[in-house]
């Protein structure tokens, strides 16, 4: 046999013919070409071979007693397991008649006898290159399919560790800039106790040798008063940070409804960026009625208001001014809006419609990874069931308008 597109080995032929001298013919013609052979003497008995044997193609007469060969295709064809299988009618009928109809029921080639053998070994070299290309094709689509899904899923795996890693971010620098700034309040504590130590033991040894005098008591006294009351300052001021930054870190790992001060849960997320704005010359102010309650997933809201500053503070402002950051709230007939507004140097027309796509960033090879705002974007319509809009120009500051229900179901 002559080197063919694919390989043609151990390929089964399934012969249905009633005259034993073609049925013979024809096995002498394939079986030195490396085919295997199988016979029917009639359409039942090649229908059932057929769905036994499973053959690669089907050579098939057309005048047989019973059912004739275009029946017998026409039933082949409607057979789950062997409808795909080639038929080649091999036969004496030439009219033009019998070959549309052969074509019409499902065969892919026509051969007159008498058979010509170069011209049967061609036509059904053809068909079987052809059936086996066809399963090649049909098994590469089914693995690019399987890969793609496979893929599909890294990739959605990708990007949640990114997400969580986005978050973690988040929740670290918190956390970093929370160590930071309870630094100072301690160690004044620290500072005004052992002051506070040393004034004591030498109180108690002056007492011990009996030479205390009484303007050194009040001294001490004055003085113990001073310590205490820079203690408790201090201390209201860690209690103060931590107390917030409880609120705020707590309830963003949370992940559930609750009923919060709108007002207050505000200033504490105001309070827990202190000591990131103090390394700023930009300020964040907030406008927001005093008794406006929200039951709401105020872990994912806090996410969006320092996301929203953070994005603020890193692309708004031109270097070394010193910009403002207002957030206005109010209430509308059942929702919140929430207007985070910059006064920096705004955003151009054609980015603006790109913020909110996913890995869109400005900061390319800086650090940037392209999730702020896609991020923002997702917890508003997913978590917070509201919706987000941006509008902004060239100089004029940008605006995050947010609008979402007062009160989610639990």
């Amino acid at each position: 046999m002559d080197d063919d597109a694919v390989s043609l080995n151990n390929c089964k032929i399934l012969i249905v013919d009633d005259k034993a001298e073609n049925l013979e013919l024809l096995t002498d013609f394939l079986e030195p070409e490396g085919y295997e052979v199988a016979f029917a003497t009639s359409g039942k008995e090649a229908i059932n071979i057929a769905t036994i044997f499973l053959p690669h193609l089907i050579l098939l007469d057309v005048m047989m007693p019973g059912i004739d060969g275009f029946e017998t295709c026409r039933r082949l064809k409607s057979l789950g397991k062997v409808k795909e299988i080639p038929v080649i009618f091999v036969t004496g009928k030439s009219e033009l008649s019998d070959i549309v109809e052969a074509f019409s029921v499902g065969a892919v080639d026509y051969v007159t006898k008498p058979i010509r053998q170069e011209e049967l070994l061609a036509r059904v070299t053809t068909h079987l290159q052809l059936q086996a290309l066809i399963n090649l094709r049909d098994e590469l689509i089914s693995t690019l399919r399987d890969k793609t899904l496979e893929l599909e899923k890294l990739s959605k795996l990708k990007e949640q560790q990114l997400e969580t890693s986005q978050h973690f971010s988040h929740i670290g620098e918190l956390v970093g800039e929370l160590t930071h700034e309870l630094g100072t309040p301690l160690s004044v504590v620290k500072t005004a106790i052992s002051h506070l130590n040393e004034k004591q033991q030498e109180l108690a040894l002056q007492v011990q040798k009996q030479s205390l005098a009484k303007q050194e008591l009040n001294a001490f006294i004055d003085n113990t008063a001073q310590s205490c009351e820079i203690v408790l300052s201090s201390m209201d001021n860690v209690m103060h940070l931590i107390d917030s930054f409880k609120h705020i870190v707590v309830g963003e790992f949370s992940g559930t409804v609750s009923e919060c001060n709108l007002h207050d849960y505000l200033h504490n997320i105001q309070y827990v960026l202190t000591p990131k704005l103090k390394r700023t010359p930009h300020t964040v102010s907030i406008n927001c009625p005093q008794t406006l309650h929200l039951i709401s997933d105020t872990g994912a809201l806090s996410q969006v208001i320092i996301n929203l500053i953070n994005n603020a503070l890193i692309h708004a402002f031109e270097d070394n001014a010193a910009g403002t950051i207002d957030i206005h709230v109010e209430h509308q007939d059942g929702n919140i809006a929430l207007y985070i507004k910059d006064n920096g140097k705004g955003i151009e027309c054609e980015r603006t419609s790109k913020v909110f796509d996913k890995y869109y960033t400005t900061r390319v090879g800086t650090g940037g990874s392209g999730l702020g705002l896609y991020i923002v974007k997702k917890l508003v319509e997913t978590r917070l069931k509201g919706n987000i809009a941006l509008s902004s120009q060239p100089g004029e500051g940008t605006v995050f308008s947010i609008v979402i229900p007062q009160a989610l179901e639990n």
